[in-house]
């Protein structure tokens, strides 16, 4: 296997301003991988621990020049000059040094760019894409159906509606263009409306225009009015999913949502399950993401038992792409499809082995960028190269989330025999 001849990472900025890591790894002087991490706003508690600097007087306490040291003056020295068999024995190295369940002594985000970059590096060592990295004995692949964010709300977007994400998720189409193609449209006849309305077309952190609504049922009539305007059969091609993260709406053993029935601020937690329930059979949703607080397993499982065969239970911040996680939603059937965030673990490795536990128990995955994300395509060649059906990576607006869907584009000009997998692409 190829050496480490060199290994430098630097402070940049992710979508946000937000000071986060780009890694440089050189395999025998000639394949280098570059990585650039993102960083999340409403981010679960079990979630691998980002370091940062803490100072005031740089960005806000936000730099990590904490994390540049940890490489350079305790990775670098046990790496470099040395060959690993694999991905997996360079992450496990990785693990070592931090020796910590929460990645809290070298940070998940100095870990991830590590990994990432290393990946990356020795998928070009081997003269393959880096989708195919993942699995080179695969002749079969699949592009993603992209879950696009239209609407914000919750910590993505102020003085909004309570749900943090309205999705459209375009699966009735024969061809990922024709799939880009519909998102786009229907994105653009929002953007038409809010403007018509008088309302504001400036976007949140993932792209997706502000809600101008404080109703939370208000943005789904909006958006099934903008499919069917932009040409397109809400419940047949286009679907809705949404993004709660309930977490962040979790108070006192209630949830501070508003509903068009209940004159309280906040709502039980048999409350917001019936609220749930209401909407699936008014509404064409398909996926709900984090429909209760991420330590609320009694609830999980009942709208899972509720909803689970016909509609995407999605866990975030109740899995954290962690294995152990997993292997409780599985046995207690909490939830039916796995969000994958690299960053939610930390190594690639682990990620992979996420994905493969999930598959291998029949449970959906969707690979997913953070509100805070960069440039950096990794997530499209993750979802590709482990057959993961689809892929979040907000609206088709800011380069750093259109980034995602280019390169599956690149992807299918360099592999004509990959097909999208449109309505294949949930299990339930």
């Amino acid at each position: 296997m190829p050496k480490i001849t060199n290994l430098n990472s630097i402070q940049v900025l992710d979508s946000r301003g937000t000071p986060t890591i780009r890694t440089f790894i050189t395999l025998d002087d000639k394949y280098t991988g570059i990585a650039t991490v993102p960083s999340g706003a409403s981010t679960g508690k079990y979630e691998a621990v980002e370091i940062r600097d803490g100072d005031e007087n740089n960005f806000h306490g936000k730099s990590i020049n904490k994390c540049l040291d940890i490489i350079d003056k305790i990775v670098k020295p046990s790496v470099l000059n040395l060959d690993f068999q694999s991905l997996e024995e360079f992450d496990e190295l990785l693990l070592s040094l931090d020796n910590t369940k929460n990645k809290s002594n070298l940070g998940g985000n100095t870990i991830l760019s590590l990994s990432m970059s290393y990946c990356k590096a020795l998928a070009k060592s081997q003269n393959l894409e880096l989708y195919e990295f993942f699995d080179p004995s695969t002749q079969n692949y699949n592009s993603p159906v992209p879950l696009m964010n239209i609407l914000n709300g919750g910590k993505h977007a102020s003085l909004s509606s309570d749900f943090q994400e309205y999705m459209i998720m375009p699966i009735g189409f024969e061809t990922y263009a024709e799939a880009i193609n519909c998102c786009v449209k229907i994105y653009w006849t929002l953007k038409s409306f809010l403007s018509s309305k008088g309302n504001s077309t400036s976007v949140g952190d993932e792209g997706g225009f502000v809600s101008p609504y404080d109703d939370n049922e208000e943005p789904l009539k909006l958006i099934v009015k903008c499919i069917e305007k932009s040409g397109y059969i809400p419940g047949d091609e286009v679907m809705i999913g949404l993004d709660v993260a309930a977490s962040e709406l979790f108070e006192k053993n209630k949830y501070k949502v508003r509903i068009l029935k209940s004159k309280n601020e906040f709502i039980s937690k048999e409350e917001l399950l019936e609220f749930y329930i209401n909407l699936t059979k008014n509404y064409p949703i398909l996926s709900i993401e984090d429909p209760f607080d991420q330590d609320d397993w009694e609830y999980w499982n009942k709208i899972n038992k509720e909803l689970g065969n016909r509609v995407q239970i999605v866990g975030d911040d109740l899995l954290v792409t962690s294995l152990s996680k997993i292997k409780k939603s599985i046995d207690e059937e909490s939830c039916n499809t796995v969000l994958i965030k690299p960053n939610q673990i930390g190594t690639i490795t682990e990620t992979l082995s996420a994905i493969d536990l999930a598959h291998s128990n029949n449970m959906n995955t969707i690979i997913s960028h953070r509100s805070g994300d960069t440039e950096d395509s990794f997530i499209a060649d993750l979802a590709v190269g482990t057959k993961s059906t689809q892929i979040k990576s907000g609206a088709p607006s800011r380069s750093e989330r259109t980034s995602k869907y280019n390169r599956i584009s690149e992807i299918q000009m360099l592999d004509k025999n990959i097909k999208y997998i449109g309505e294949k692409s949930i299990i339930l």
